[in-house]
């Protein structure tokens, strides 16, 4: 699951349950000051002795990590157990699973067919593999094409729980692809953002299958793996690999099983960290490995660059590329990728110009709970020699500045089960500083006319482009905002606030409305219907957008239930479709009740409305109705 320092929080093939993005963010900022209070380790014994630190402090079961410097691997070592039961201990070739780093090679891989002139990024989808179906309104003028794929700008949803949580032994790419083609749907012109879905590699590994002639996981040993050095690594799970396979735990120590998943190109690659090190040491050789060439250093350098996103051409080529992007956390100029499935953690890092870089594997642990601070110490001790070296800046009028301020919104969810959540959570302000932008709370200075990178780092991670009248705030091509009016954001605070204390105020009433009941004087003051209509409403409103984070945070169980009718995913479906309903009859009683006070008739009156308001919305992203095995 790709990260970005600054924002978009991306999703992965059977992710970690996703957190709300604000405790996230304050999460790794938490981290990455850490990182920054402490000095850069001094010698590799520091840094080992370091990580193991923080590997215990923070629960993790086992991890492995390869540190390269000038070129060569320096540290190769294991820390705590890959089976808690057994007391076995992990070692440089335990195999973890590396989860999303597997897109990493399934770019390596398009790009060989590439240099080979056997495919061209720019090829046309529909030309490549008429027989997968899927729907871009604009086809015609802009059609979804190979690049668009593995640069993740095809505009599609990430995959949905059904899809995610399918166990495949046995099934082939294609299959895997086919099943999940309902939901290749383009939201936006393909080619205009960058959101995470793990499909889009899926797809172009079918379209790997294809061209040469040969099923992705051998193409991938004889091409890719085995003449980079990686002697076992797989993208099937071999008797040998299962041997050697460390077991995983979720964070309530309860072990994980493994998943068969049904889109290998997207996080199927099991390995060792002595062979994902080899990884670095391709990129980090510029496509060669102990002399064997795998790529051509302008291939590589493509890899690296993202082309076909609005930010892309806005300035920001170093964002997502194909399968590769920016993890500078501490040091300068990194990049890679990681990934989580099953409860295993993966990263990988490099900086070409120094020659450097690293791998860390987990058994347990999510996410920025142990991976920005530890990558972040890594990074500062292969940076401790190297002086930084930030893009110039460039003079851009004060009033160029000011046109740029106000707020943004998240438009770009990368599913539509988070969609409510990341453009509430997601919502961000611009203001001027000297010579600059703040957001999100940091200072940004412009590198261009449109492009800015953070007052502590190197690049431009953020850039501003009008496309149809709209004004986006894009980031390192990950992510978007969408510019909104002052006045647009007082409305919608007005609106939730009077859902929210409607709602409160009908919780407080409840007992004293009980009470007239009980005497039988409730009647004569209007009756229980228009007091009880939008307490109703919001009860089913609370149910509608609490129960899918419920869901979604409650581990692989919750999110199985989100995945298919159940007792989760049904009740969510009827909130959905009775709020509006009960939010309508809540005004309808407000205005034809008589005999009740005014007080009575205006909460009723105003709660309804402002969840009818919600209604509105909630239609307008398809969750009424929410059948969440779909989203």
């Amino acid at each position: 699951m790709p990260s970005s320092p600054d924002h978009g929080l991306p999703s992965t093939i059977r992710a970690k349950p996703c957190r709300l993005l604000g405790a996230l963010l304050l999460a790794m900022a938490s981290s990455t000051a850490a990182i920054a209070a402490e000095p850069a380790p001094s010698s590799l014994q520091e840094l080992d002795q370091r990580l193991a630190k923080m590997f215990a402090q923070r629960g993790i079961p086992g991890a492995a990590l390869a540190v390269v410097e000038d070129g060569k691997v320096v540290l190769l070592k294991g820390y705590g157990v890959a089976d808690k039961a057994g007391g076995v201990q992990v070692t440089p070739d335990t195999i973890f699973r590396a989860a999303s780093i597997s897109k990493s090679f399934t770019s390596i891989a398009i790009m060989q067919l590439v240099e080979n002139g056997k495919l061209k990024l720019d090829a046309r989808l529909a030309d490549l593999t008429p027989e997968i179906s899927f729907n871009n309104p604009w086809e015609q003028s802009d059609p979804v094409r190979l690049v668009h794929l593995l640069e993740h700008t095809t505009g599609w949803s990430d995959i949905s729980a059904r899809v995610e949580l399918q166990n495949g032994p046995g099934w082939s790419v294609r299959r895997g692809v086919e099943f999940a083609s309902p939901e290749y749907v383009s939201r936006w012109r393909p080619g205009q953002f960058a959101v995470y879905t793990n499909a889009g590699p899926a797809v172009a590994g079918y379209v790997l299958e294809k061209v040469a002639g040969q099923d992705f996981a051998a193409y991938e040993r004889e091409h890719v793996l085995r003449p980079m050095g990686m002697a076992s690594a797989d993208f099937t799970l071999t008797p040998e690999l299962a041997s050697r396979l460390a077991k995983s735990y979720a964070p309530d120590g309860a072990p994980t099983p493994y998943q068969h998943i049904i889109m290998p190109p997207s996080g199927s690659l099991a390995t060792s960290v002595r062979e994902l090190a080899r990884l670095v040491l391709f990129f980090v050789g510029r496509g060669t490995v102990d002399g064997q060439r795998i790529l051509s250093p302008q291939a590589v350098a493509r890899i690296e660059h993202g082309e076909s996103s609005l930010a892309a051409r806005a300035g920001l080529g170093e964002g997502y590329g194909l399968g590769n992007f920016p993890l500078s956390e501490a040091g300068q100029g990194f990049r890679g990728h990681n990934g989580e499935i099953d409860s295993f953690t993966s990263v990988y890092g490099y900086s070409a110009a120094q020659g450097s870089g690293y791998v860390v594997l987990a058994n347990g642990g999510e996410g920025v709970d142990f991976r920005t601070p530890v990558t972040g110490l890594i990074q500062a001790y292969l940076s401790r020699k190297q002086a930084p070296s930030p893009a110039p800046l460039f003079a851009v009028e004060q009033g160029e500045l000011a046109a740029l301020t106000g707020f943004y919104r998240n438009v770009t969810p990368a599913k539509n089960l988070m969609r409510p959540y990341a453009e509430v959570l997601g919502m961000s302000r611009v203001t001027l500083v000297d010579g600059g932008l703040r957001i999100g709370g940091k200072p940004y200075l412009p590198t261009g006319k449109h492009t800015f990178r953070r007052a502590d780092r190197e690049a431009a991670s953020l850039a501003f482009a009008v496309q149809d009248g709209e004004t986006y705030l894009l980031s390192g091509g990950l992510g978007d905002r969408k510019r909104e009016a002052t006045w647009r954001i007082a409305s919608y605070a007005v609106v939730a606030a009077l859902a929210l204390l409607g709602g409160v105020f009908g919780l407080l009433a409840l007992p004293v409305w009980g009470v007239a009941a009980y005497r039988k004087t409730l009647q004569a003051k209007g009756g229980w219907k228009v007091r009880v209509m939008p307490l109703l409403a919001f009860g089913s409103l609370c149910g509608t957008f609490i129960l899918p984070l419920i869901g979604i945070s409650g581990g692989i169980g919750t999110m199985a239930m989100l995945a298919a009718p159940s007792l989760l995913s049904l009740p969510i479906l009827l909130c959905s479709v009775t709020f509006p309903l009960l939010a309508a009859a809540g005004v309808w009683h407000a205005v034809r009740t008589r005999h009740a006070s005014r007080l009575v008739r205006w909460h009723a009156g105003l709660t309804s409305a402002g969840i009818l308001v919600i209604a509105a919305y909630a239609w307008s992203i398809g969750w009424i109705g929410m059948r969440t095995w779909t989203m």
